[in-house]
């Protein structure tokens, strides 16, 4: 079997946290790093999805006053309260390894992956089901969440665990759109989500909560671990990455756009929202973002560029043999057809 690095930086401090993620992921993709499993844990923090903006999902004067921090992610999924109630991990890899996986499509990881949060959760007698796409859920509630990246030849699979997380500080900093939870039969953050501290009789010790978690995951992939360290080279960038782009205001908050027209709705993975310039029904500019998932921000790319100066009634065929997941597809398809109506 492979033998994968297992990564314990204890780095909690939430813009090198998240520099460190890139470094190694870039750093497996140039060949620098083995196939890794970091263990990661982060001081009361919020972060956001790639393509969204926090004062979307985030009550940003809030977590400003109480000092929470806020952080933009280079993975895709929504806005994400975390403390040190809350146990994370992220899988880097080369997408080599998917052939090893029989992986079709990858998507698959996340019930995957989630086989391994099941067991886990098997430890401890909670019985706990896969919520499509990308959650875990005990009697309907999230437990955990994942998101994926696709980088060059490498993969990064994350997840977050929720163990004893303050659930009043989450409802506190999240604000998510009422569309979030349209199929959930939940109306605000607080009641979605479950601690696993609530479901079992004694305190859950972390160390103990971690080592089970990589004894099932590395059963599920069919490796080994060993227990390493940060290279230079990772280091080197995740100094750089922290003093360059995630501790600068502008990465986080990024400039957003005017826009004559926007509209969302509630896809299979999330939340998207479409921006628009037109011009008697010509798209001059356009904006794709929401808490959906996307393993490839290429795409997302890829698709407003190409409709860039598209009337909308042939943006649709373009939108139809792009590579976007079907669920997108058919959310900006819906999205158009609504503004042609009008």
């Amino acid at each position: 079997m492979e033998t994968w690095r297992l990564l314990k930086d204890n780095i909690t401090e939430p813009f090198m946290h998240f520099a460190v993620e890139e470094a190694v992921l870039r750093n497996v993709d140039e060949d620098n790093s083995p196939n890794t499993i970091r263990i990661r844990m982060l001081e009361p923090s919020t972060s956001i999805g790639i393509y969204q903006h926090p004062e979307e999902d985030i009550d940003v004067e809030y977590c400003k006053k109480n000092g929470i921090k806020i952080v933009r992610r280079i993975n895709p999924g929504g806005a994400v309260y975390q403390d040190k109630g809350t146990f994370c991990y992220s899988a880097y890899f080369k997408k080599s390894f998917l052939k090893k996986l029989s992986v079709n499509s990858t998507t698959e990881l996340y019930q995957i992956f989630g086989q391994a949060v099941i067991l886990t959760c098997s430890d401890y007698g909670i019985s706990a089901k896969i919520s499509p796409v990308n959650d875990i859920a005990v009697n309907g509630k999230k437990i955990y969440g994942s998101a994926q990246l696709d980088w060059y030849s490498a993969f990064m699979h994350s997840g977050s665990f929720l163990i004893n997380v303050n659930k009043e500080e989450m409802q506190r900093t999240l604000k998510p759109s009422n569309l979030k939870f349209i199929d959930k039969g939940f109306k605000n953050v607080k009641d979605r989500v479950l601690n696993l501290s609530e479901l079992v009789s004694e305190k859950i010790d972390i160390d103990e909560f971690q080592n089970k978690f990589v004894k099932h995951l590395s059963h599920v992939l069919e490796i080994n671990t060993k227990i390493e360290g940060l290279n230079k080279k990772e280091l080197e960038l995740a100094q750089d990455l922290y003093k360059t782009k995630f501790s600068n205001p502008q990465w986080t908050y990024s400039e957003k756009r005017n826009y004559s027209t926007i509209l969302s709705t509630k896809v299979k993975s999330g939340v998207l929202i479409l921006s628009l310039n037109l011009n008697y029904g010509v798209i001059k500019d356009i904006s794709i973002k929401g808490d959906f998932l996307i393993a490839s921000g290429e795409q997302i790319k890829s698709i407003e560029n190409n409709l860039k100066n598209v009337n909308i009634s042939k943006a649709y065929n373009i939108i139809d043999n792009s590579l976007l997941p079907e669920d997108i597809k058919k959310g900006i398809i819906t999205l158009l057809k609504d503004i042609k109506k009008d």
